[in-house]
């Protein structure tokens, strides 16, 4: 059986202060046995819901733009060759330190500060299949980046501009489920 960390705590008034470890092994020791833990959304660290603010042709590729991304503070340029590119587009901006497949292949790898054909790049706008979400949103080309501008939202975020917020949070993403 799978059991959400998240709806216990709807229904049991535990400390805010107590990890998931440290409930399993509760569990385990007084009424089931926990038999494995699995962090939803682990490996989206650093990736947030960032904004498409201004769209330039890159001076020395046909097939990559410039892009002005806003994380609803701070403005970050950024190198992307996306096919589905627009201003106002809500997009999957991973800043520098999270971990990323490159075209949603082979190892994560760290992302950090990268010169593209000569441009600074301080980040990366996502596919779905680059942040482990190909299943959640399948891709319909292989260039086209997560679109986030028309997501269906959980309730904490209705209403609230989600520019800036942690995409596992929006995403609903940031729970542990126990396999009981």
């Amino acid at each position: 059986m799978l059991v959400s960390f998240n709806w216990l705590k709807q229904y049991v008034n535990l400390p805010d202060s107590l990890t998931p470890e440290e409930l399993a092994l509760k569990l385990t020791m007084s009424t089931v046995e926990v038999e494995g833990i699995k962090k939803q959304g682990e490996n989206l660290e650093n990736i947030i819901v960032g904004e498409v603010k201004k769209l330039i042709k890159h001076p020395d590729a046909d097939k990559l733009q410039v892009v002005v991304v806003s994380d609803g503070r701070d403005e970050y340029q950024v190198v992307c060759g996306g096919s589905n590119l627009r201003e106002g587009l809500k997009i999957a901006f991973a800043k520098i330190g999270a971990k990323v497949r490159w075209h949603g292949a082979g190892e994560l790898v760290v992302l950090e500060k990268a010169k593209i054909r000569g441009v600074e790049s301080f980040g990366m706008i996502c596919a779905a299949t680059e942040i482990g979400l190909g299943e959640m949103f399948p891709l319909k080309n292989e260039k086209e980046i997560l679109d986030l501008t028309n997501l269906t939202l959980p309730s904490p975020y209705k209403g609230e501009g989600i520019v800036g917020k942690p995409l596992a949070k929006v995403l609903g993403l940031d729970d542990v489920v126990f396999e009981i």
